[in-house]
C-alpha cells in the first residue's frame, strides 16, 4: 500500500539524484549554468523526405532556449536529477507528428523514469498515434508530465489523455501546486512571470504552461528517487495528497530552497 504521508514526509530527504528526466523540446544547452552538468545525453529525431522518423544522438545543444528553460525548472525542484535531451522542435518550435510519435516510443526502451513534453496540438487527428504512444510509456510504468497549451478551452494532446498529468499555469510560488477538480487538466504549477533558462546561457522571463510543467515533473523526480517503482497512478496520488496538504500551510525547507536559481 502507498505510503502517501510517508511520501510527502520523506521529500526532504530526496533531490532526484539517480533518476534520468525525458525533456522532449527544441534540445537543452549543455554548458548553461541552470543545467547545472546534469545533461547524460542529447537525441534528435530526424525526418527523412518520405516521413520516416529515427532518434539519433547530436550535440547538446538548444535551438531555441525553450528545452533549456524546461531542463533548469525541473532543477529547481529536482536538482539531482539526470536530464536526457530528446530534440523534436524546430527553432519556432514547430515539429512533426512522426517525429513527437518516435520519440515517444524510442522511449519505451530507455532507462527513464519520468517524461516532461512542453509541448501539445489540437490536432484530433494525431492524438490517437500520440494517445498510444503515450499509453505504452504508461504500461512501462513511466509518467509522461503534459503541458496545457495556450488555447484553454477544449481539449489538446496528449494533456487531455488521463495517463498523462496535464499541467496549466497560475501566479504561485515556485514548488506551490494546485489541483483543477473536475478538470482533464489536473494541476496548476508556478508559470506567470518565471525567469528560467534560455539560449546562450541567458535567462528570460516568460508566463505559460510550458514553464510550469517542469516543475511538476520535478516533483515526480524526487518521489522516484525514494521509491522507483512508483507508477504513474500512484504518482498522480501524490500530486493530488501533495496539494492538498499545502492548503493546510504545510511547507518544507527545500521549497524554499525551489526559488532560488539553480546550480
Amino acid at each position: 500500500m502507498l505510503d502517501v504521508r510517508g511520501m510527502l514526509d520523506a521529500m526532504a530527504e530526496s533531490d532526484g539524484s539517480g533518476v534520468r528526466v525525458a525533456v522532449v523540446d527544441t534540445g537543452i544547452e549543455q554548458d548553461h549554468p541552470w543545467v547545472g552538468g546534469k545533461l547524460a545525453a542529447s537525441y534528435v529525431v530526424e525526418t527523412d523526405s518520405e516521413g520516416r522518423a529515427e532518434v539519433r544522438p547530436t550535440e547538446p545543444l538548444d535551438v531555441c532556449g525553450h528545452g533549456t528553460a524546461a531542463a533548469g525548472q525541473t532543477r529547481r525542484i529536482a536538482p539531482g536529477c539526470e536530464l536526457v535531451s530528446i530534440r523534436v522542435l524546430s527553432a519556432s518550435r514547430e515539429g512533426s507528428s512522426e517525429a513527437l510519435v518516435e520519440a515517444l516510443r524510442w522511449l519505451t526502451t530507455q532507462p527513464v523514469g519520468v517524461v516532461n513534453l512542453s509541448l501539445s496540438t489540437l490536432r484530433l487527428a494525431l492524438a490517437l498515434r500520440i494517445g498510444q504512444a503515450v499509453d505504452d510509456l504508461y504500461a512501462r510504468n513511466v509518467c509522461c508530465v503534459c503541458a496545457k497549451g495556450y488555447q484553454q478551452d477544449g481539449r489538446d494532446y496528449p494533456t487531455s489523455f488521463a495517463s498523462t498529468v496535464g499541467v496549466t499555469y497560475a501566479q504561485l510560488r515556485t514548488a506551490e501546486l494546485r489541483t483543477r477538480p473536475n478538470d482533464l487538466v489536473g494541476f496548476e504549477a508556478a508559470g506567470v512571470g518565471n525567469t528560467v533558462a534560455w539560449q546562450h546561457g541567458s535567462t528570460r522571463r516568460v508566463t505559460g504552461s510550458s514553464y510550469a510543467t517542469p516543475l511538476v515533473t520535478g516533483l515526480i523526480a524526487r518521489w522516484l528517487r525514494l521509491e522507483p517503482s512508483l507508477t504513474p497512478y500512484q504518482l498522480k496520488t501524490l500530486l493530488h495528497a501533495y496539494a492538498q496538504r499545502q492548503q493546510t500551510g504545510w511547507w518544507q525547507p527545500w521549497m524554499d530552497a525551489a526559488e532560488r536559481t539553480p546550480a
